[in-house]
């Protein structure tokens, strides 16, 4: 199936398949132009860039800032210079492109009312066939995020080795973000990754603050960087000191909860399905309103991405070889603090395969 959608060049079987969507619709032409959807159609990275796509010509739009950029990345794109949006729906028309397909869940209302003064006509959202294109990942996208992994894998080596008792929940992510940094090819993390200590840990997204950790406490970081336009997302938590009894029983159920999901994961399934066994091991330890947010979602250009493992619509889709997803339960005691552990997987013909090395049995710091 995979070979099916991309072939031997993933990018050329991409824009097969935005051209079958165009003779399916009736449109001369596909406007594709947010970040992530271009960069996954044309390769380019910049910040500004319009992708064409019609039956015959793969074109990319592009201002005077980025045009040897796009020369670079887009070698067999045909470049058309440009200098705004407004040259984007003239050269649009003059080209007889009227009927297009839009990204409609990005493409903004002005932009949609320049198109209409053009006389363009938005007839089709194409929103929903980049989605699905961008589930399955090809071999070159694997390898992007098993980097990714890899490093990440480093970065909670690297942080163990300098926690300790009266740091900062920032100077934790100082750590991990300036480790990360330092390898070529990242290109960028969030600005603040979550470190929940003590207390705080009770909040899904704690981000790092000022709160200084101390022995006793249960320390949950979530992290990742992007390799090559590709992420990676681990979260790991650690106590410092010795792990008290409930401390050392919520993270048991955590783990539990998570290895019988993995063990679980089976193209065919469902989000949902994968999600349910996670539940329902929380839920039988007596924790299930504890653990109030789905067990995971896909990742690759977009730090999230769809399917999911969740009771949503979102896990409704069916699960795939090359698909890439978390899984991460959690447990969050108000008052108390909480514990979440997350690996990367990726599906196989006959299950998944876990792309985070990183130690998960809880450790003692």
């Amino acid at each position: 199936k995979i070979k099916e959608i991309f072939g031997m060049n993933g990018d050329k079987g991409r824009i097969l398949r935005i051209r079958e969507f165009l003779r399916e619709k009736e449109l001369d032409a596909a406007l594709i132009f947010s970040p992530s959807n271009r960069r996954y159609m044309c390769g380019f990275t910049g910040s500004t860039g319009y992708v064409v796509i019609t039956e015959t010509k793969c074109c990319f739009l592009v201002d005077f800032r980025y045009q040897e950029q796009a020369l670079r990345e887009c070698p067999d794109w045909e470049a058309v210079k440009i200098a705004g949006e407004a040259d984007v729906c003239s050269w649009l028309c003059e080209q007889g492109f009227l009927r297009l397909g839009v990204e409609h869940d990005f493409a903004t209302l002005r932009f949609s009312h320049l198109l209409a003064q053009k006389g363009l006509n938005a007839a089709g959202d194409i929103s929903d066939v980049l989605l699905e294109l961008r589930m399955v990942k090809d071999e070159e996208e694997q390898c992007r995020i098993q980097r990714a992994c890899e490093i990440t894998d480093l970065a909670f080596e690297h942080v163990l080795a300098r926690l300790t008792e009266g740091m900062t929940e920032a100077e934790i992510d100082g750590i991990l973000q300036s480790y990360m940094r330092a390898y070529p090819g990242v290109e960028r993390m969030a600005d603040r990754f979550i470190v929940a200590s003590g207390e705080h840990g009770a909040l899904p997204h704690g981000i790092a603050g000022e709160r200084r950790v101390r022995r006793g406490d249960l320390i949950t970081m979530d992290f990742g960087c992007c390799f090559r336009g590709y992420w990676s997302d681990v979260t790991r938590t650690v106590c410092l000191g010795r792990a008290g009894e409930r401390q050392r029983e919520i993270y048991e159920v955590t783990l539990a909860a998570q290895e019988a999901a993995i063990q679980g994961v089976m193209p065919g399934k469902t989000g949902r399905e994968i999600d349910g066994i996670a539940r329902k091991v929380i839920e039988e330890a007596g924790y299930g309103e504890y653990f109030g947010h789905g067990l995971g979602h896909s990742f690759g250009l977009d730090i999230h991405e769809s399917p999911r493992f969740a009771q949503n619509e979102a896990g409704d889709i069916p699960l795939k070889p090359g698909m890439i997803m978390t899984v991460e339960p959690g447990i969050y005691l108000p008052g108390f603090g909480g514990d979440r552990i997350e690996d990367d997987i990726l599906l196989t013909e006959n299950g998944c395969r876990n792309l985070t090395r990183a130690a998960k049995q809880l450790i003692e710091l």
